[in-house]
């Protein structure tokens, strides 16, 4: 499929009209009062909604066949009135439907779609095909209106930023390690109670660097290694003159695991155009003791000799709040003593 640069969506105003679908997961039953609060609280923000099918019902880990996500999905993103769609959460399966999508059908009604986790594997996948710009970035089932932290009230707005305009966000003060569970508390919001400190591999106290940015969840997007539909090695060769920025986060992955994942992206080339890599914080705690191989230790044994600069705990992934990342966009990242800050301008 050709295309020459990123194209952006329209922005998000009042009125736009959200699509709400479960490419991956679903919605059980007893967990639609919180998905009815959200939705109602789109509507507060301004918007309205569609919802598709494949929603309200999980059974073996997703709202429906492959065959049939991908259709519900497809017919949200070409009906024209249909300004951007965002899913509930991420999920487990959504790969088995990505080949029933039409993707050059896709590429001919740019719509922002907003999430993260499972979500990436399709946000990456649309971005790399098509060059339309997707966000990564809080799901919808946490974004009641009392989420108010300095980077998840910022989502919408950014979604409604026009082609050409710049958007800064800095590194969050807490984050959270503890969840809470919105099925026994329909308007939980996010549980910060930990500071939080952005950390660096290889590099001194402070650095910037730039490039087209680009990344989602390292458990997802390590599957797309290989295939059409993660073929970063051509999307990053449209941007010879800036590079890359990567950004990934490990969602339940073992430091092992993620070890061995990293190696596979680094054998199939996709660090070669990197300006640097940013790592969100680990969804899977560390073991304690000095014999013990952490999350650290995998990122080492990856990037020890890299030349580019590595950070990690940074605010991307499953501990929130996090950045709202525009997948191609030109981007900034800004690193001092533990605090971080990235600039991206829609161009």
């Amino acid at each position: 499929m050709s295309w020459e640069s990123i194209t952006y969506p329209s922005p998000l105003k009042m009125g736009s009209v959200i699509g709400v679908t479960a490419p991956s997961s679903g919605v059980p039953k007893f967990l639609a009062p919180r998905l009815n609060l959200v939705i109602q609280h789109l509507k507060q923000r301004g918007f309205e909604s569609v919802e598709g099918i494949c929603l309200r019902n999980d059974f073996k880990s997703v709202s429906g066949s492959a065959k049939e996500r991908a259709n519900d999905f497809q017919k949200l993103w070409n009906d024209p009135k249909i300004d951007a769609i965002v899913p509930p959460w991420g999920g487990e399966l959504l790969l088995n439907m990505i080949p029933h999508l039409n993707f050059a059908d896709l590429s001919k009604n740019p719509k922002w779609l907003l999430g993260y986790s499972d979500i990436s594997t399709l946000l990456f996948a649309i971005t790399i095909k098509t060059g339309i710009s997707t966000a990564h970035g809080m799901n919808l089932m946490d974004a009641v209106l009392e989420q108010n932290d300095s980077l998840s009230s910022q989502t919408y707005e950014i979604l409604s930023l026009k082609p050409g305009e710049e958007v800064t966000q800095n590194s969050s003060k807490n984050h959270q390690i503890l969840f809470r569970d919105f099925s026994k508390d329909v308007g939980v919001t996010f549980n910060l109670t930990e500071k939080t400190e952005w950390k660096v591999l290889n590099a001194g106290s402070e650095m910037e660097f730039s490039g087209r940015i680009i990344g989602g969840c390292l458990d997802t997007l390590r599957n797309l290694i290989g295939t059409p539909y993660g073929n970063l090695n051509e999307f990053a060769a449209r941007f010879k003159q800036s590079g890359l920025i990567l950004y990934l986060e490990n969602s339940g992955s073992e430091p092992a695991e993620v070890c061995r994942a990293l190696w596979n992206m680094k054998l199939a080339g996709w660090f070669d155009s990197v300006n640097g890599i940013v790592f969100g914080r680990s969804g899977v705690s560390d073991s304690t003791g000095a014999d013990v191989f952490s999350y650290r230790d995998a990122l080492n044994d990856v990037f020890a000799e890299s030349k580019f600069p590595v950070i990690y705990d940074a605010d991307i992934g499953h501990k929130p709040p996090q950045l709202t990342i525009l997948n191609g966009s030109m981007a900034t990242l800004r690193y001092r003593d533990g605090a971080g800050s990235l600039v991206q301008t829609l161009i």
